[in-house]
């Protein structure tokens, strides 16, 4: 019987063992996936960021670019503006050249009209002289002579002939100066003349070099355009990345919570298994050792009396069942726990799997975050305040008086324009003008005809002078004339006048 005995608890023991012994399950398998799946979402993610960097990057030129288009477009409009004025000024300028042939011709006209009367004047007056020296005069002294006249009338008569010569003299001296004042006048417009054609010079030179800057700001807003597009399609392509790297990211990372909760049902499975197979090596080995402790007693009570036995039998066997039913309770009630635990862990590994997916969700969310920024610029003229005069420019300005006009130039000395005169002058005190008319008519102070003093920059639109006082100016006039001084401040429709030193 005891021989029997250890057989059935080394089988009890045996089955046990046997059912500690882990199931043949794929956890690794599992662990091999979502590991694969973190690595990816891993490299994506930084792939991602590199994405996002690049479209912020395109993003930023795309705001420098539409900056930069911008100003050219303000720059374009500008150029518009200026070339309006000066068109203006040019088709004013050809008005003023008109009306000055116009004039001229007239003027010319009446210089022949004089010099026609001068010369029949002249011709009148010689033979008159002629005839009263060689009649009048011999006429009247021989007269006086011989006794046909008295001394008296003779005397008389020589008078009335000198008064008629000093009278022939100063009709002659009269046309002579009307002469000379419709040359001078004619020399006089000949010089406006020229002067407005020098302007207008000036002004289709200007309107050309505004044309062409123009144009220049017009190709570089072609090559912005094209700049921009390409850059907006590359900002669109890696934005259309970024999406199919949120949708991989959102995929691996459902592929990764599938395989965490098939793990862990697995994991709950099997553990599951394990504590049945426990419970039931558990539930035989109690049988086993009950069977051998009712053997024992009845091999006991067999020796001992018949009854015995049966009363043994008996009692071995009440004592077996409850025993039995006892284990099997305590099992089961440990099966249910450990199923709750398995649940539970579970639950916590879809909550993880959750969290991940909104933290990819958050970086996808934050990948298309975009700025932009605008300027202006402005320009401004140079003023000073260091005690130089009007006077000063005044006079550094009188000592190029007889040098050349150049169109286009900036040498005091060797040739220059009208605004380049007053911008060389006014550059010798330290103060920055620009190089045009037209924008110099935008600098300094605009002071009225009133209170202009010497110094002050007179701008007639297409031309400029400086101021001398004593209604007198000093410019840079035209090729013919160089630079001079001249009365009459307003021989030109003033447009503005200027103060820089103030």
């Amino acid at each position: 019987m005891k021989v029997r005995f250890k057989r059935l608890l080394t089988i009890g023991i045996a089955a046990a063992m046997i059912g500690a012994q882990p199931l043949p399950v794929s956890a690794d398998d599992y662990d091999t996936q979502i590991q694969n799946a973190d690595n990816a979402i891993s490299d994506l993610q930084n792939q991602q960021s590199a994405t996002n960097q690049s479209l912020t990057d395109v993003q930023n030129s795309i705001n420098d670019m539409e900056s930069d288009k911008q100003e050219l477009l303000d720059q374009i409009d500008g150029y518009d503006q200026e070339l309006v004025i000066t068109m203006a000024s040019i088709s004013s300028m050809d008005d003023q050249i008109q009306q000055k042939e116009k004039e001229l011709e007239q003027t010319e006209k009446d210089l022949a009209d004089a010099e026609a009367d001068q010369e029949t004047q002249y011709n009148a007056m010689k033979k008159r002289i002629q005839y009263l020296y060689e009649k009048g005069g011999d006429n009247g002294w021989a007269s006086v002579l011989i006794g046909s006249l008295s001394l008296s009338e003779g005397l008389d008569k020589v008078d009335d002939t000198k008064s008629l010569y000093e009278y022939d003299r100063n009709e002659l001296t009269a046309y002579t100066e009307t002469v000379t004042q419709v040359k001078n006048l004619k020399a006089q417009e000949t010089a406006q003349k020229s002067s407005l054609e020098a302007s207008k010079q000036e002004l289709e030179g200007a309107k050309e070099n505004l044309e062409s800057l123009k144009a220049d700001a017009q190709a570089q807003g072609q090559d912005l355009d094209a700049l921009l597009a390409d850059a907006q399609s590359k900002a669109d392509q890696y934005y259309a990345l970024i999406q199919e790297q949120n949708a991989q990211i959102s995929e691996l990372q459902s592929q990764k919570a599938a395989a965490e909760n098939a793990k862990a049902e697995q994991e709950a499975a099997e553990k599951a298994a394990q504590e049945k197979a426990a419970q039931e090596a558990a539930a035989q080995q109690a049988a086993a050792q009950q069977a051998a402790a009712s053997q024992t007693a009845v091999s006991g009570a067999t020796d001992s009396t018949g009854s015995g036995s049966a009363s043994s039998d008996a009692s071995g066997a009440t004592s077996s069942d409850t025993s039995s039913s006892d284990g099997t309770a305590s099992s089961n009630t440990a099966v249910s726990d450990n199923t709750s635990s398995s649940d539970n862990g579970s639950s916590d590994n879809s909550s993880a799997a959750a969290s991940d997916s909104g933290t990819s969700s958050g970086t996808s969310s934050n990948a298309g975050a975009s700025s932009s920024a605008s300027s202006s610029s402005g320009t401004s003229a140079s003023t000073t305040t260091s005690g130089v005069t009007g006077q000063d420019v005044v006079n550094y300005a009188l000592q190029f008086v007889g040098n050349p006009y150049v169109w286009g130039g900036t040498s005091l000395t060797n040739g220059c324009d009208c605004s380049g005169f007053v911008q060389a002058v006014y550059a010798h005190f330290g103060i920055s003008l620009s190089r045009t008319t037209y924008t110099q008519a935008n600098e300094g102070i605009a002071v009225s005809y009133s209170d202009m003093q010497p110094g002050d920059v007179i701008n007639y639109g297409s031309h400029t002078s400086i101021y001398i006082g004593n209604n007198m100016i000093v410019h840079a006039a035209d090729e013919s004339l160089g630079i001079i001084t001249q009365s009459n401040p307003a021989f030109e429709p003033i447009v503005t006048i200027r103060r820089f030193i103030y």
